[in-house]
């Protein structure tokens, strides 16, 4: 499996790059970051050029990747190595994956929430008024989550798929901007709205938005990485 992260600046690459070496020497895996000189050979560096930090160019990544191997490639963030799916994945532990399913480590079914519950969080508000935007009118879907997502080459559909979600890249960021300060629910452990942490930092968060929605209308399936013993 082709594995892909993205490290920016020299607190994440610092702090993560032996982690992403380790799995470097026994795993094919490319890093999108501005700073290579913290990996090891071993690793596939992807000059990332920007001078501010989108979360949407980690999709670009993927897409990229894939339309370059045809084949799988999985992303997963550089402080998520320790979590349970990636080292499913790593040691080949993870139920099989379908050929034509995309994989995360958390499918939210939006789908079954009532509206007015959705419409508490402002960030979900917001990702409902773009979809109108964008024309869709069944604008509620399942969330696949950004931390780790595994996209398969589906020949007759990527090209469209690949296409829809990255011409909307600049209407990510110019609405989950960098600095942007979010007000209400769900508040995290700092007291405030759990956007916060990542404006902080970056624009085009909340990107898992861009891609669902695009795999709804392209009727992709998405589910969650299991271990291998898991029984339906």
């Amino acid at each position: 499996m082709i594995f892909c992260t993205v490290c920016y600046g020299d607190y994440w690459s610092k702090k993560y790059s032996s982690d992403i070496n380790k799995i470097s020497e026994n795993n094919t895996i490319y890093v999108y970051t501005n700073k290579p000189e913290y990996f090891k050979s071993s690793c596939n560096i992807i000059q990332y050029k920007r001078k501010d930090f989108s979360y949407f160019e980690k999709l670009v990544l993927l897409f990229n990747l894939i339309d370059e191997h045809k084949e799988r490639v999985t992303y997963f963030d550089c402080d998520s190595t320790y979590l349970n799916q990636v080292q499913l994945m790593l040691n080949g532990t993870h139920k099989e994956f379908n050929n034509e399913t995309i994989y995360s480590h958390e499918i939210y079914e939006y789908e079954t929430y009532p509206l007015k519950t959705l419409l508490r969080n402002p960030s979900f508000a917001l990702l409902i008024k773009v979809y109108k935007e964008l024309g869709f009118e069944n604008v509620i879907c399942r969330y696949i989550h950004e931390r780790i997502i595994s996209i398969p080459y589906i020949s007759s559909k990527f090209d469209e798929l690949k296409e829809n979600v990255l011409k909307v890249q600049s209407i990510w960021e110019e609405n989950w901007s960098i600095g942007k300060k979010w007000i209400g629910y769900p508040i995290d452990e700092t007291g405030t709205h759990e956007c916060n942490r990542w404006s902080r930092y970056g624009c085009g968060y909340g990107e898992g938005g861009a891609l669902s929605i695009y795999c709804k209308q392209l009727d992709i399936n998405s589910e969650k990485i299991l271990p291998i013993s898991t029984l339906l």
